[in-house]
């Protein structure tokens, strides 16, 4: 075994020495993979760019590919085509094998390889997987950092198993989801929905549990990391002064979304969407809030473009805008006089509130008299017309047609201070009664 290796390691040697080689050999492989798995290394022998090519020999492969694993990895299968040739390999020790290769001339397995290389094969224990993320609008911006989502969005978080051999073909499954905010959940589908509602950043992993058979299984972790964003709902515009042409004027932009953000702004006679030699870049890292001044040359109708965006949206806006020439503002006309319309109104208001309570006073002192001296006054009328009565009139008829009713003598009329004048009348078949 140990000439074997440094049979090879002089093989090696002089390959790197080699200064005629036109070609060089590429390597690559399907790794990471389980232990008990099958993986697929392949080396493709390329022509160097700019050397003088080699005249093929007439031979339907000129070239032979040798290969070097280290134990106990194992060739299962190998498969030459041509200027390439790819091998299975299989091991149930997890670990990082190399693997060299060279290319030598057919039938001249001593002779100087043509090209060389290598490569590492990752073996791993666990179940292989990445994760996935995907949003409603179809689209999920990945950085360095990692995943860059929209809050408040139902998110489908889903595990894509890595088996090129389907070694878990047969095999049953478990995921246990953790979100990264204190949720769990257990499902036997490989995938599921969940929505975060505040933004920040959250780090999100998957625990799988494969089962190969009764008592064989492996186990794997996933995980990413997430930056949740809000979505741009709204942009405000707003003009802190009032417009006049030939003035500068200050607009104060505010972005409802997370940032960082990217604005562009442009003034135009009509909406459309932002030219890019009109348009003014504008990056806020960490405010949502923005102050720009612009001058109008010239009083008329603008439109006031300017477009948002951030990691996880995008929204574009257009506010109207008219400017006037510079001169007395109308509203110094119209607030003086509404003003003395006002004034105007109010004091005929009070002029008519005071007569109506004047003339509401009269008639109650005239109509209702309660006092006590009015009551003495009727009662004494009411005597003096009863002695009248019996004094100077025999009764010829019934009393009652000569006396004043209950009704009658209860005036509602002030009696003046002068005393009641009699009269009497002697009826025609009335004699003076006797002294």
């Amino acid at each position: 075994m140990a000439s074997l290796k440094l049979l090879l390691f002089c093989l090696y040697t002089s390959v790197l020495s080699a200064s005629s080689v036109q070609y060089y050999l590429a390597l690559s492989n399907d790794g990471p993979i389980t232990s008990g798995a099958q993986g697929t290394v392949e080396a493709r022998l390329i022509f160097r760019a700019g050397s003088r090519l080699e005249i093929p020999l007439p031979h339907p492969n000129p070239y032979t590919f040798h290969w070097y694993l280290e134990s106990p990895l194992s060739i299962v299968r190998r498969s030459e085509r041509g200027f390439s040739c790819s091998i299975t390999v299989r091991t149930r020790s997890p670990d990082v094998y190399n693997l060299l290769a060279w290319v030598t001339r057919e039938g001249c397995p001593w002779c100087p390889p043509v090209a060389h290389g290598s490569t590492k094969l990752h073996v791993t224990n666990s179940v292989v997987g990445t994760l996935s993320l995907m949003q409603p609008n179809g689209t999920v911006a990945s950085s360095t950092k990692g995943y860059e989502l929209a809050t408040r969005t139902p998110t489908k978080v889903s595990f894509i198993l890595y088996d090129p051999s389907d070694y878990f073909n047969a095999a049953s499954f478990r995921y246990t989801w953790h979100f990264g905010n204190g949720e769990r959940l257990v499902t036997n589908e490989s995938y599921v929905h969940h929505t975060y509602p505040t933004p920040g950043v959250y780090q999100l992993h998957v625990d799988v549990l494969a089962h190969l058979n009764h008592s064989q299984q492996k186990t794997g972790i996933s995980a990413a990391s997430l930056e949740l964003l809000d979505a741009i709902q709204k942009i405000e515009v707003k003009a802190i002064d009032d417009i006049h042409a030939d003035h500068r004027m200050d607009f104060y932009l505010y972005v409802n979304g997370s940032p960082p953000l990217k604005m562009c702004w442009a003034i135009s006679r009509n909406c459309a969407p932002v030219v890019d030699h009109r348009c003014h870049p504008v990056e806020l890292y960490r405010s949502s809030a923005y102050n720009l001044s612009y001058t109008f040359s010239d009083p008329g109708s603008y439109t006031f473009n300017v477009k948002a965006e951030n990691s996880v949206s995008a929204l574009q806006a257009c506010y109207k805008i008219t400017t006037r020439e510079s001169g007395i503002h109308p509203v110094y006309f119209i607030v003086p006089c509404v003003t003395l319309l006002t004034v105007i109104l109010l004091f005929i208001l009070s002029v008519a509130v005071r007569n109506s309570g004047s003339r509401k006073h009269s008639v109650e002192v005239a109509d209702f008299d309660f006092s006590p001296v009015t009551d003495v006054r009727v009662e004494e009328a009411r005597v003096l017309s009863r002695r009248t009565i019996q004094t100077f009139c025999i009764p010829c008829v019934p009393l009652e047609s000569h006396s004043l009713s209950e009704r009658e003598v209860h005036s509602l009329l002030r009696f003046s201070s002068t005393p009641l004048q009699n009269y009497t009348q002697w009826p025609e078949t009335c004699s003076p009664r006797p002294s």
